[in-house]
């Protein structure tokens, strides 16, 4: 997985404190990642990876004062969001690494997690970390919109929602247009229903939803909607004018983000966005979410950034100014997340609590030689 690079630069002070633990510990999970130069050519990187009870710490240090060139990993345990004892990983890593890094942890933003070590060779005050990956607070979820739908469904409805809601607007499943992605212990499916039919009798409307995961550790969990889509071929004998159709879409979903294309971009607060093409960047790493349309199929980048995000596109015949096709899609950022995060945190707590069993086992004496 890409992992974007964080880098500040900071002036290095010479003061150290190391505070109490505060009496309730912060929420530690996720993936941290963190840097500072000295502007004398020294140069620290800072990652840490906490899931579920173990975490990992890794530091990249260039001509750093005492720690001079070396890269070093460690982990240790967690309870309650408190790091317990840090030890390092002698299998991975170069140079003259600290022998057992101390650290306390507080997490002063959402988005951002501070170490203060007490060794003093780290020769920071602190150490801010912005979070890269991190677990779904659904405290943060974004604000709902009223109305926002495709024929009646949304993300976060489940496949029987979806399919009475359909059925009654007189779609059926077309199970032979399902698509199944495979993963490593989880499987995204794509539903698929048509109502209409061309001159071959294939549908002339669809509707294609994807999933959150199926997970063989969670079997009993029922999947929710994070993609939404509709490609309608509008028959001609519907006579809709493209501006009709343009004037439906700014009545129910509000007014573009741009003046090139039917997007909208809602912020989380759940207002449109207004003269922007995308989501702006965040800490957090753009997470991908999977799609699928009648003749599309895909995946993009979501920005956590954004709450709900609705792409939209009218054809029309150049000569008669008719609607000719409607593709729309609504996707949600939060059900992807949550999602992303409980597949892959799944495996990579299973990597770490593997690495710390191995680090913290190997406790054998030396054997006579």
């Amino acid at each position: 997985m890409k992992i974007k690079e964080i880098l500040q630069s900071c002036v290095v002070s010479a003061a150290f404190f190391s505070p109490a633990l505060a009496q309730t510990a912060p929420d530690i999970r996720g993936y941290w990642a963190g840097g500072y130069t000295d502007g004398q050519g020294g140069e620290i990187q800072f990652e840490m990876t906490v899931i579920e009870d173990v975490g990992e710490l890794k530091y990249n240090s260039t001509n750093w004062g005492a720690l001079g060139f070396a890269i070093c990993e460690y982990v240790f345990p967690v309870e309650n969001g408190v790091p317990g004892k840090v030890t390092r990983n002698s299998g991975a890593g170069t140079g003259d690494c600290l022998v057992e890094p101390s650290f306390t942890v507080a997490r002063p933003t959402p988005e951002t997690l501070t170490l203060t070590f007490a060794n003093p060779e780290v020769a920071l005050d602190a150490v801010e970390m912005g979070g890269i990956l991190r677990p779904f607070d659904p405290a943060q979820a974004h604000a709902p919109i009223a109305g926002l739908d495709i024929l009646g469904i949304a993300p976060g409805m489940t496949f029987d929602q979806i399919d009475s809601l359909l059925t009654e607007k007189e779609y059926a499943r077309k199970e032979d247009r399902d698509r199944v992605l495979e993963y490593q212990g989880f499987t995204i499916e794509q539903k698929a229903w048509g109502k209409g039919a061309d001159e071959y009798g294939n549908p002339t409307d669809w509707v294609f939803v994807t999933f959150t995961s199926k997970k063989e550790w969670a079997a009993d969990e029922v999947p929710v909607a994070t993609d939404v889509g509709r490609e309608w071929s509008i028959p001609e004998t519907d006579a809709v004018a493209g501006g009709t159709m343009v004037d439906s879409l700014a009545k129910k979903y509000g007014a573009r983000s741009n003046d090139i294309n039917e997007d909208r971009l809602y912020d989380r607060a759940g207002q449109v966005l207004v003269g922007v093409f995308s989501c702006a960047d965040g800490m957090h790493q753009p997470l991908l979410s999977n799609y699928s349309l009648a003749s599309e199929t895909g995946e993009e980048e979501v920005s956590v950034t954004c709450g709900a995000i609705l792409k939209a596109y009218v054809g029309t015949d150049s000569s008669t100014g008719r609607a000719t096709v409607l593709k729309i899609r609504l996707t949600d950022p939060d059900p992807i997340w949550a999602d992303f995060w409980s597949t892959w945190g799944h495996n990579e707590a299973a990597r770490l609590k593997s690495i710390y069993d191995g680090v913290t086992g190997a406790t054998g004496a030396a054997p006579e030689l």
